[in-house]
């Protein structure tokens, strides 16, 4: 049997083949089940695996605690104690009992990471309007779109909790952004260096992440808009959540799809409360903006 290419014809066997990448293979070590460990479980981190195979290898002649360790991370050699084994990537996790005869080759890729390296990959944010910290947010936001789904945990972890207390006011600083002076720039922070498993996927991030921007303040219009008087849609529909965040986003894209150059302005500028029973709310605009003033009332469930 012969295939066609663009430039030859040639027999299938003589194709190069890179061997397939096994989740584990193992040698030796009689005894021990490795048919109970599933490398390929997204929602196990590398350290819960370890702890899976110190008590598979309970009983027997081997403590897993004491084979020789040999890890690759992104197919490069890391010192066991200079590898972060929650960072997003590929990993080859080598052991064995300091002979050929035992060893154990785990092959898995982690793509779990809360790292802010991990979630901000695109750091360049081009051109934004003001370097305020929703401004700088939004537009990381919108430049890693795979953080949609993070919206309410990234805005609360940098902001804070969507109180009307904390979010309906002028945010020109907060601790977890170090805006640059020159306004080029901001390293988004987390505090903590390091991951655990005592940390929470669902609320936290660790380490840190520099992005860049040029800040180009738009002309603000002769006269403001008066939201009351503007036609705009104000039944929202149904929210996944009923929020600040989430009210605030499907406001802006059923009202103002065409005009998100405005975006830093309509999350800074206009202003949410949410009725008690979370099936409505008025927004109002700050009383200094330069864009929009009155306000309206809105309705979701």
């Amino acid at each position: 049997m012969s295939v066609v290419s663009c430039t030859k014809n040639d027999n299938w066997n003589n194709i190069p083949v890179d061997p397939p990448v096994l989740p584990v293979e193992v040698a030796g070590f009689v005894g021990v089940d490795f048919k109970k460990i599933d490398p390929q479980n997204n929602k196990q981190t590398i350290p819960e695996l370890f702890r899976q195979l110190a008590q598979l290898f309970q009983g027997t002649k081997w403590k897993f605690n004491q084979l020789i360790k040999n890890y690759k991370f992104n197919n490069q050699s890391k010192p066991i104690d200079k590898i972060d084994l929650y960072c997003n990537g590929q990993y080859e996790l080598n052991f064995s009992d300091g002979t050929n005869l035992n060893t154990i080759k785990i092959n898995k890729i982690v793509t779990t990471s809360s790292h802010l390296a991990d979630k901000v990959k695109s750091i360049d944010l081009g051109q934004i309007t003001d370097a305020r910290p929703k401004t700088i947010l939004i537009a990381t936001i919108f430049n890693n779109m795979q953080l949609i789904s993070e919206l309410d945990k990234f805005g609360e972890y940098f902001i804070g909790p969507q109180t009307s207390e904390i979010w309906n006011r002028q945010i020109d600083k907060v601790d977890k952004i170090m805006i640059e002076p020159d306004q080029t720039g901001a390293i988004l922070i987390s505090g903590k260096d390091h991951w655990s498993e005592d940390n929470n996927p669902r609320t936290d991030y660790y380490g840190s992440v520099k992005v860049s921007f040029s800040v180009v303040p738009p002309k603000p219009p002769i006269v403001k808009e008066d939201l009351g008087q503007m036609k705009l849609t104000t039944n929202l529909g149904k929210l996944p959540k009923v929020n600040i965040l989430q009210v605030m986003m499907m406001f802006i894209s059923v009202n103002f799809v065409s005009q998100l150059n405005r975006l830093s302005v309509l999350l800074n500028d206009l202003y949410l409360e949410i009725n008690p029973d979370n099936k409505g709310g008025t927004i109002t605009a700050y009383d200094k903006s330069e864009y929009y003033t009155g306000s309206i009332k809105i309705s979701f469930s």
